[in-house]
């Protein structure tokens, strides 16, 4: 459930961050977010698996 929702906000900001003009200010942060959440997952597993 959790891995789902990660994916979701994800999914959700990267499209915000494509979506946003490139004048706004917090754009890159949001595609960050974005990315570092759809990353997280997958970190998680990989800790786990150690």
């Amino acid at each position: 459930m959790l891995t789902a929702l990660c994916y979701l906000f994800a999914f959700a900001l990267l499209t915000l961050a494509a979506v946003l003009p490139n004048g706004i200010p917090h754009r890159d942060r949001l595609a960050y977010a974005g990315l570092a959440l759809a990353v997280l997952p997958t970190t998680v597993h990989t800790m786990q698996a150690r």
